[in-house]
Formats: C-alpha cells, structure tokens, sequence
C-alpha cells in the first residue's frame, strides 16, 4: 500500500496537474470536424503526439489520462508511451468506465457503465504500464435521487477497491456527469442545488469506499468545487470531504485555463486538509488543437498554446504566486 501512496502523492507534487486525453473516438471526431480536420487514426496519433511531444510537458503535468483504446493503440507499439512519459516523470493513467446506463425503465436515472469485466480490464491496464485509473460517476440534482446516489457511489467503491487491489491509484471523479436539469441560482448564501448534490455525492462516494475497506489516503477524489459561496471550503462541497483523502484534483465547466487557475488558487489560499491539484481536459487541449488544425507545420505552434495553458494553471498552485493577482484578491478578501 506504501507504493500506491506514494503514486498518489506524486500526482500532486512540485505544482503539477493532471491532463485529461481521454476523449471518446466520437467526442474527438466531432471536435476534428468543427476545427476542418478529417478524423482518421493517423489524425488523431498526430494529434496525441502533438501534445505528448510538448517541450517541458512534466514541468507543470503529473499525471495524463488516456481514453482506453488510445492507450491500448499506443501501449503495443515499439516505444510504449507509459514508458517514455514515466521516463519523462509523468504518470500515465487510462479511463476505465465505458460512460452510462439506465437503472430505472424509463432512463431518467442513470448509473456509471463499465462494472462487468472492469477487473480484466484494469489488470489489462496495470500490465501495459498504467499507474492510475480514472472512473466518473453520474450525480442528479435531483433530492429524491437517493437510489442513484446509492448505486453510482457503490460502483465507484467496486471500482476503487478493484484498483488499490491491482496496485493502481483511483481517482473518482463526481459531478461532472450531471442529470436533472440545470442548477438553480444561488439564494440566500446557501447551497445551490447542483452544489448541495454533488456533497451528497462526495458524502455517499466516500462512505462507500470506507465500506468496501479502500483505503483513502490512497483515493484522488476529482471535484468542481462549486460556485455558492464566498469561501473555497466551509461554504462549498469540498467541505463533504475527510481529511484523509490522498488529494482532490479540482475540476470544473472553467472557460479558459486562467478561470481555472482563479478557482484553484482560491482553494489553495483556504489551507485544504488535503493535497490540491487540477484536472484539465478541453480548456487546455480545444486551444492547442485549433493552433495546430491538424498540419505540421503548426505542431509547434499548438505544442506552445498548450504550454501556455499548463503553465497557468500550474502557478495557481502555489498561491503566494497569485495572491497579488487583483480579481483574486477582490474574490478571497472578507
């Protein structure tokens, strides 16, 4: 178990974040299309590579998260990029639920997919050199949705288990996946109802993985941090969180990296329990693959917007790098 901490520990070290690749093939087609460029495999390596062969990658990333069948493509060739990015300093990690499910006959509840054959398929991943595997569960913003709380949370302790089991680090990602309509405005300094969801998820989540005897300070719990209330912890769903977490990589519908950077900071500025970090995915990678658009001569050019990206939200974690920025003084200031 000491190695496990260890690789969690080394998911939030020396200021760096975690860079989510991990696009469906169809998700990435459609996004190929808007940006002119024809989906094909050898565009979608191209584009893998352009990122993966970023100058200084590992200066500001500690972990990249690969959908399965990429990693599968790329783990059976003759240079195995989980290899060459632990050469780097970068931990390579792979999704490992397949999306969601109807629980109910009429689809209006949903459940996290991927349980049947997951222990095959992460031992598949742990061999061909993954060191953390991601799982995302559905959350409602719906109060009576207790029985999808239920069985979302009890998929993410299976899945949780299974990994710690098998030596891989997992990260569970709750609220990211939401159902039930869209949150309602913030009244009276309370909760919202998404934010108030998504604690009772977290609560539900972590509940379970007591349960099933995973061991927390081995879990990466990946979390919007929520948007009612002034403070980063007491007054948001981080505050469903225990202390013995091995870290939360914060995440969330942030428009631009320096967004992100702000809430991050903002979290770091409140003296969390816990190791912070983020999770980026299309704030960093929508900017890089519209500089590249697919031609090679502007590899480097999608490779430094990237770069730029990464290193942004990379300065919020250390807030004495940011405390004099003035909208987060404004935000963090009684």
């Amino acid at each position: 178990m000491e190695d496990l901490h260890r690789r969690a520990r080394r998911l939030f070290a020396f200021r760096r974040g975690i860079l989510g690749l991990d696009s469906a093939p169809a998700c990435l087609t459609a996004r190929f299309r808007v940006a002119s460029i024809r989906p094909s495999v050898r565009a979608t390596d191209g584009y893998l590579a352009m990122l993966l062969g970023t100058a200084d990658l590992a200066d500001a990333t500690s972990g990249v998260v690969l959908h399965p069948e990429t990693f599968e493509r790329l783990a059976c060739r003759a240079q195995r990029t989980a290899a060459l990015l632990g050469d780097a300093g970068i931990l390579v990690g792979v999704r490992a639920d397949t999306g969601s499910e109807p629980l109910s006959s009429d689809g209006r509840e949903l459940v996290t997919s991927g349980v049947d054959g997951l222990a095959a398929r992460l031992g598949r991943m742990a061999e061909l050199g993954a060191t953390f595997a991601v799982w995302s569960t559905v959350t409602s913003i719906d109060p009576d949705a207790l029985r999808m709380v239920t069985a979302n949370s009890q998929a993410a302790a299976r899945f949780g288990y299974l990994c710690q089991d098998l030596g891989l680090v997992p990260v569970i990602r709750v609220g990211t996946r939401m159902t039930g309509g869209a949150a309602a405005a913030l009244t009276g300094g309370l909760f919202c109802p998404r934010d108030a969801s998504v604690a009772a998820a977290l609560l539900s989540v972590c509940g379970h993985l007591e349960d099933f005897g995973v061991d927390l300070g081995a879990v990466v719990i990946s979390t919007d941090p929520g948007t009612a209330s002034p403070h980063p912890l007491a007054g948001s769903p981080l505050a469903a969180l225990p202390d013995g977490l091995g870290g939360v990589a914060l995440t969330g519908g942030w428009p631009s990296p320096a967004a992100a950077a702000d809430a991050v900071a903002r979290v770091c500025l409140a003296e969390p329990p816990w190791p912070v970090t983020f999770y980026l995915g299309r704030q960093l990678t929508q900017p890089a693959l519209a500089a590249w658009g697919g031609r090679a001569a502007s590899v480097p050019a999608g490779q430094r917007v990237l770069r730029a990206g990464l290193s942004t939200a990379s300065a919020a974690l250390c807030a004495a790098e940011v405390v004099d920025s003035p909208a987060l003084a404004a935000r963090t200031t009684p």
